[in-house]
């Protein structure tokens, strides 16, 4: 968001600027008022000011004077210089060589918001090219491990990306593997040894571990390592299609895996236990694969150190199955909080799909689904504090026993009906107390209101007020006070004997010619016409 600083000696010309422009829906977030020269340059030493209007003619220090200290230390600023007639001739030098733009005395609202619609512009197309491809490129470069790693860790908790996505992904991250091919997975669990290392050092010693072993599969094998949620390090493994014809991967797999354990414990007197899988098509079965390498750890090695353990020939042969995609993310925690309410309903159907497709899904699986679901709708519940049992009743919070999947899901449909159905309305009515308090604190102080003044009363941040405002109006804030003061302003001039200038100060204008442009735009006449025309018809 963009910050802009008004600044004229005259405080009523700064002031009327500050609340007839609709500075929040053009795009900045703060407006600056500066009285005087100097007191621009303080703001300017505070603020990340993009944007300066300032007058010429001022006392002290002058506007050409303070565009020439804002080109001598912010070189970035673009200025808007405002001028009289009087004193254009003078100005007009130093406008062409310091200003990026000016306008004339006195100010038409339209002209201002085209002048700085432009600057805005030209400030977004400095960023790009300062943005420039290559820069992009080296940050992209400097985060690419984190990206890698992160990417491989979501395949591994299940995370599926339709193929040609992945090898998008996989191009990008320059990453030579292809989904055409298998692949396997080497767990290797770090011992004692290595977890009583503070932080820093098993940094150090997991890049080492990890450099080990590309060393160990590179001729061989295209590489993709990453630490899993275990604290464990992944490698996954693809032939490189140059393997000589009759070789058997999975031996140079284990046979690999053997010397990583050796040169570990010889270089770094640390024990490494070491779970090779089968193949499986790349990226389907990732996740298949590396549940087996977990569950052999917790199964076959547990406290046990220094084992190398393949688990080739188990690889499939669980006898529980697990409820896949009930585990994979996005979670239902992460769906609620983001109010992804389709995403919601998406991932039950494909829960549900599972447990009436697959032959190995029982009646404890239909549960455990169940336990899942209760906790998510309680969470998400008390994160707004609220009880569940006051949203949704507690006959439905004790069915508790379901023999189908299609009663499981009657059920949590109920429970996520009535949770979305409460919250909507909850926030309904949130925003509507919000654009109540809104107009009646504009009511209240109609003769000096401004948005910031606005946002402070409801403790909101300008912009996003703005931006709720118009989505539950359909209008500007700016709008409604303009509205608002010229119905006002058209009360005063009928029903009270107030001079014209008189109902210009009553509702905040300092300058009775504005008021009377304003009020000729509303009306389609000036104040005094208005008058005479209103009172003959008394």
């Amino acid at each position: 968001m963009h910050q802009i600083l008004l600044v004229d000696d005259e405080p009523y010309v700064v002031d009327d600027l500050s609340i007839s422009i609709p500075w929040a829906d053009m795009g900045f977030g703060q407006v600056h008022k500066a009285y005087s020269g100097y007191e621009a340059l303080e703001l300017l030493q505070r603020h990340p000011i993009d944007i300066v209007v300032t007058d010429i003619n001022m006392p002290e220090l002058s506007g050409t004077e303070l565009i020439a200290a804002i080109r001598r230390r912010w070189k970035h600023i673009r200025v808007v210089m405002l001028t009289g007639y009087a004193e254009f001739d003078y100005a007009r030098k130093a406008i062409e060589e310091q200003a990026s733009a000016y306008l004339l005395k006195p100010i038409a609202s339209d002209q201002l918001i085209a002048v700085i619609g432009k600057l805005q512009e030209k400030l977004r197309s400095d960023w790009e090219a300062w943005s420039s491809h290559q820069r992009t490129m080296q940050t992209f470069r400097e985060h690419l491990p984190i990206l890698r790693d992160r990417l491989l860790g979501e395949l591994l908790q299940g995370r599926k990306l339709p193929r040609q996505q992945l090898q998008e992904r996989l191009s990008q991250f320059d990453l030579p593997l292809s989904t055409d091919l298998p692949v396997c997975l080497a767990v290797v669990r770090p011992e004692e040894f290595f977890r009583r290392q503070d932080m820093h050092s098993m940094l150090l010693f997991e890049y080492a571990i990890i450099n080990i072993a590309q060393e160990l599969f590179q001729d061989r094998f295209l590489i993709w390592s990453c630490k899993d949620v275990h604290d464990y390090l992944v490698f996954l493994l693809q032939p490189k299609t140059d393997l000589e014809p009759g070789s058997h991967p999975g031996n140079e797999v284990a046979q690999a895996a053997y010397q990583l354990q050796n040169h570990v414990s010889t270089l770094m007197g640390g024990g490494l236990s070491v779970v090779t899988t089968g193949w499986g098509d790349f990226p389907d079965q990732v996740y298949t694969l590396y549940q087996s390498a977990i569950s052999a750890i917790r199964q076959h090695i547990g406290s046990e150190t220094g084992i190398y353990l393949d688990t080739t020939d188990n690889n499939g042969s669980q006898p529980v199955e697990i409820l896949q995609p009930l585990y994979e993310p996005p979670l239902f925690f992460h769906l609620f909080e983001a109010n992804n309410w389709q995403g919601i309903e998406d991932k039950l159907n494909a829960i549900v799909s599972e447990l009436v497709h697959s032959p190995e899904r029982s009646l404890e699986h239909i549960h455990e689904a169940r336990l899942h679901l209760e906790t998510a709708f309680y969470y998400f519940a008390h994160k707004n504090n609220k009880m569940l049992s006051e949203i949704v009743g507690n006959p439905l919070l004790e069915q508790t026993s379901f023999q189908t999947p299609d009663k499981l899901r009657e059920w949590a449909m109920e429970v996520i009906l009535l949770l979305r159905e409460y919250f909507d309305s909850e926030r309904r009515s949130s925003r509507t107390e919000l654009i109540r308090n809104v107009h009646e604190y504009i009511n209240r102080n109609l003769h000096y209101v401004s948005l910031q003044a606005i946002a402070d009363h409801v403790q909101m941040h300008p912009v996003y007020l703005s931006k709720m405002y118009k989505l539950e109006t359909g209008k500007r804030i700016s709008d409604y006070i303009s509205q608002v003061k010229m119905e006002k302003a058209a009360y005063l001039l009928i029903h009270t004997p107030l001079k014209i200038y008189e109902v210009s100060s009553e509702l905040g204008y300092s300058n009775a010619h504005y008021f009377i442009k304003l009020f000729k735009e509303y009306a389609g006449m000036t104040p005094h016409e208005f008058r005479d025309r209103r009172c003959k018809t008394l």
